[in-house]
């Protein structure tokens, strides 16, 4: 397995898991659009391998923090706030450019 796509696979992973743990505190809080946003993420990342898609999938899933319907600019607790960040971190590191393609 190449570097690269050690990291993609190693990204890719950071991003679910913190998708996991956004959908638990959204199920908490019985934040149903948080929930299907999480569901909608899952969608996007799961058995992603090229660093292009992996770039593509979180450019769009960063969409989610420019605001409207469905986006993270409206974080009410603690936990909620934490997963929120959480992911956000994660998806910054699939813009890194080690992950790119050459």
């Amino acid at each position: 397995m190449s570097r690269k796509q050690h990291n993609v696979e190693a990204i890719r992973d950071e991003i679910i898991a913190a998708v996991t743990e956004l959908r638990a505190v959204a199920r908490a809080e019985q934040d149903k659009q948080r929930i299907e946003v999480a569901d909608w993420l899952d969608e996007q990342f799961i058995g992603i391998a090229d660093p292009r898609v992996l770039l593509e999938a979180t450019r769009n899933a960063l969409t989610l923090y420019q605001g409207g319907m469905g986006s993270f600019q409206d974080v009410g607790t603690g936990a909620s706030s934490h997963a929120v960040s959480r992911l956000r971190t994660a998806l910054m590191r699939g813009l890194d450019n080690e992950v790119r393609d050459s």
